[in-house]
């Protein structure tokens, strides 16, 4: 037989009770095996079951009893649970009401979720959000707009039904082209009643902001911040604003805008008309403060900016303070005064030129010479003069100049105009040359315009000294006589006019000293 609560099989024996498996009441109703008498639905309460046994047969009444387990008597509980269960929902009686209770529960949830307790969609958030002025912990200020939301998340909401409020917690990042904004936003909402919710307009940052550029500074922003700076050449602070400054080309530019920082090569053009140079400042920006900003600047090696002279140098700067310096000096050449000193003064000194210069670029020192066309009355020389100058790009400073040298010299000759009008009045020296008995002649005015010069020589070393000859007519008594004549003339120094000739005599050939004034003595 089977038994119809754990569907085990066993023999029937006579007065068994319980199952000997699961300790289930058999008398209500067994199932036979098929190898088994069977009634279905057979009442062990109502049956006799009695077999007389064979004579000389042992017959056993009953098989061993299986040991009943804590398992077994925990599954038959289970089994006699459910079975009580379902014998609940069998009753319609009973069945309706508890549906209906349950019915009307989850109506009530439903309800009260659809038009109480409904939190605020992500997507109504969002779009609040859009139009909304955004303000960075150190003032700056972005207009979320749709394109600049980059990603969006509700971190975190609380909300609070007495009060009607949702308290929201957003992760956002934001890209308005210039910066990225990664940060959390608190945002409030108020139950207006029917499910609907109205955003009190505040957007407070919670937390950390992290911002970051996305793009370099503005060329023409870094350019106007690089005028407020200078550089350092040569020990000399030269702003980049200033007028020295003829270039400024951008050569490099090295973004790193994961950790906000950018390094821009600049090659500078640098020329102040005395000094010019040409080299490379490496610039460097830090993005800080929710913005780019130009930090230090410097030279980016030692082989940039090595001074040298401008191209456009302009020599007035130093014939300024050559000028002002003067010249009066005791001068030397070898045509002139036997090679003894004549003194000369800037005042008869008609220009000054720059003819030589040299620059010294480890002193920064400038070494010229200067060039002077001097015209002290009859006596024309070109001197030079040696200055050292310490230069700068704004600065000239006269460190000391050496003494003055005539680099050559000329002496005017004397007109034959200028000869005739200083001959007047003068006594031409004549054969008898005791006072006594003197036969010197003084030449009238008259006289003196018959005076035609011949030759003009100069001793070497001396043309200072000129030796006039010529012949004049003038009136010995009651006749007229013509004799040649020796003129000679000294430069004589005027502290106004310079040199200039001096007459100092007239020899005729009739006078015994003539002889010395012959030219084969002036100019052997």
């Amino acid at each position: 037989m089977i038994c119809s609560s754990c569907k085990k099989e066993f023999e029937n024996i006579n007065e068994l009770k319980f199952c000997p498996f699961c300790g289930e009441n058999i008398e209500k109703q067994i199932i036979f095996s098929d190898n088994e008498n069977s009634n279905e639905g057979y009442d062990l309460g109502n049956a006799n079951i009695y077999e007389e046994p064979n004579i000389g047969e042992f017959k056993q009444d009953t098989l061993k009893m299986p040991v009943i387990t804590e398992e077994n008597i925990k599954e038959y509980n289970r089994n006699k649970s459910f079975e009580n269960f379902k014998n609940i929902f069998v009753h319609k009686k009973v069945m309706v009401p508890i549906v209906t209770i349950f019915l009307i529960i989850a109506i009530g949830v439903f309800g009260y979720k659809l038009l109480i307790a409904k939190p605020v969609e992500q997507g109504k958030i969002n779009e609040d959000l859009i139009g909304t002025v955004l303000t960075l912990p150190k003032g700056t200020k972005i207009e979320i707009k749709k394109d600049y939301i980059k990603s969006f998340s509700i971190n975190s909401r609380n909300t609070n039904k007495s009060k009607g409020e949702d308290d929201i917690k957003v992760s956002i990042t934001l890209n308005n082209g210039t910066m990225e904004v990664k940060t959390f936003l608190s945002m409030i909402y108020l139950n207006k009643g029917e499910n609907k919710w109205e955003f009190n307009g505040k957007v407070a940052i919670v937390g950390e902001a992290v911002v970051k550029p996305v793009i370099v500074m503005d060329e023409k922003q870094f350019l106007e911040e690089l005028k407020m700076l200078s550089i350092s050449i040569s020990d000399e602070t030269i702003p980049l604003n200033g007028k020295e400054i003829k270039s400024v080309n951008i050569n490099q530019r090295t973004p790193d805008l994961e950790k906000g920082k950018e390094e821009i090569l600049v090659t500078l053009g640098v020329d102040s008309g005395i000094l010019a140079t040409t080299g490379n400042i490496k610039c460097n920006l830090n993005f800080e403060n929710e913005k780019w900003s130009l930090g230090t600047v410097e030279r980016n090696s030692t082989e940039d900016f090595i001074l040298g002279l401008s191209p456009s140098f302009s020599q007035e700067k130093f014939v300024e303070i050559i000028k002002k310096e003067g010249l009066e000096e005791t001068v030397t050449n070898k045509e002139l005064f036997g090679g003894k000193g004549f003194d000369l003064k800037d005042s008869f000194t008609k220009s000054i030129n720059i003819s030589d210069k040299k620059f010294d670029v480890q002193n920064t020192t400038l070494n010229v010479t200067a060039k002077r066309e001097n015209v002290a009355g009859e006596i024309k020389t070109t001197l030079l003069t040696d200055y050292n100058f310490s230069v700068s790009f704004n600065k000239i400073t006269l460190l000391k100049k050496s003494k003055t040298t005539v680099s050559s010299a000329s002496v005017n000759e004397i007109s034959n105009d200028l000869t005739i009008a200083s001959m007047a009045n003068v006594e031409i020296e004549g054969g008898n040359v005791f006072f006594w008995f003197s036969d010197n002649h003084k030449i009238t005015t008259e006289e003196a315009k018959t005076f035609n010069t011949v030759e003009i020589l100069s001793k070497q070393g001396f043309k200072n000294i000129k030796y006039v000859y010529g012949n004049i007519t003038y009136m010995d008594g009651k006749k007229t006589k013509k004799v040649s004549i020796v003129v000679v003339y000294h430069l004589v120094y005027d502290n106004l006019k310079g040199y200039n000739w001096k007459l100092d005599k007239a020899i005729s050939e009739d006078s015994p000293n003539y002889k010395d004034y012959s030219k084969g003595e002036i100019n052997p």
